[in-house]
């Protein structure tokens, strides 16, 4: 945790009650955590702008609902993305990129998001996006704490056991979590690997692909940000020609090809080339059609087909 464990984070809007005691920084959110014997609801939002997050805090976090299921169990620590050029201008560059390197890390797609870690700054649950209301988001939350619980009978039958039996049962811990999550456990996976030096359960080489994941996100998105400006033709060439380089690469996780693809797509759209638009939009949804953009992009196929938009 020494990437967020550095992040000064912007406090919210003061509240008349909150549902979950709130701190500044993951330090005093561990130590609270820890004081509490309760876990750590990281807030990954946009306090200025977006809405969605917005909705998420006053809406379901701060309710009556979810401080009557959850109120004891969290400490919260919001790690947010202004848009205010004064609120942006504020934080210190190295910690743009590590909160952007944590939104690829834990593979959060859009604000807000949701970390849920415990009292040691392990992660147990990934939560994307917000629901409608708190009887939606709150069984949300209730199944990380299961998945914690999980995770923690596992350890527990790990201990007195030695060789293969005692990786399995760290296995069993990490299987327990979602996948976003287990590559954080380091500790755990170098155990494993030096229980198991057959690998016969694959962990050897574990976590290159978040190491990829990330890097790459940062590439992506320090490329993008370079294609801000007045679109006229000569610049959303430029674009689609970094956009195609970028996409040649053999390595690209499915994830950060979608959101190249995405990217190429918006680009044609603003070129008004309808038909490679689609093209690039086809090829982002087929690179991760499980997450969370391959969803929106196939509910906008969906729309082109029926509008026989070609």
């Amino acid at each position: 945790m020494n990437i967020i464990n550095k992040m000064m984070l912007l406090p919210l809007m003061a509240t008349a009650a909150l549902a979950l005691p709130e701190v500044v920084t993951m330090e005093e959110a561990l130590a609270a955590a820890k004081e509490k014997d309760c876990q750590v609801f990281v807030d990954f939002t946009g306090t200025d702008w977006c809405t969605a997050c917005i909705h998420l805090r006053t809406k379901i976090v701060e309710s009556p609902e979810f401080e009557a299921a959850l109120g004891d169990k969290f400490v919260l620590v919001p790690v947010d993305f202004p848009r205010n050029p004064k609120l942006v201008a504020a934080i210190p560059d190295d910690v743009k990129r590590e909160r952007e390197a944590l939104l690829a890390s834990y593979k959060i797609e859009g604000l807000p998001g949701v970390v849920l870690m415990d009292s040691n700054g392990l992660p147990f649950e990934v939560i994307n996006g917000t629901r409608r209301t708190p009887a939606d988001y709150i069984p949300l939350v209730q199944a990380g704490l299961d998945k914690l619980a999980a995770r923690n009978a596992a350890l527990a039958a790990a201990e007195g056991k030695s060789g293969l039996e005692r990786a399995q049962a760290l296995d069993s811990a990490l299987k327990a979590l979602p996948d976003v999550c287990r590559d954080k456990y380091k500790e755990i996976i170098a155990e494993i690997n030096s229980l198991d030096p057959e690998n016969t359960l694959g962990y050897r080489g574990y976590g290159d692909n978040t190491r990829l994941r990330i890097e790459q996100t940062e590439a992506l998105r320090e490329m993008l940000s370079g294609f801000r400006g007045a679109p006229t033709p000569e610049r959303l060439k430029e674009n689609v020609d970094a956009l195609n380089k970028f996409l040649a690469q053999p390595d690209l996780v499915p994830e950060v090809r979608q959101d190249a693809l995405r990217a190429l797509g918006d680009t044609y759209a603003f070129m008004r080339d309808i038909p490679r638009m689609i093209e690039a939009y086809k090829a982002a949804y087929e690179a991760a059609p499980e997450s969370r953009t391959g969803r929106v992009l196939k509910r906008n196929l969906d729309y082109y087909e029926k509008m026989n938009i070609q």
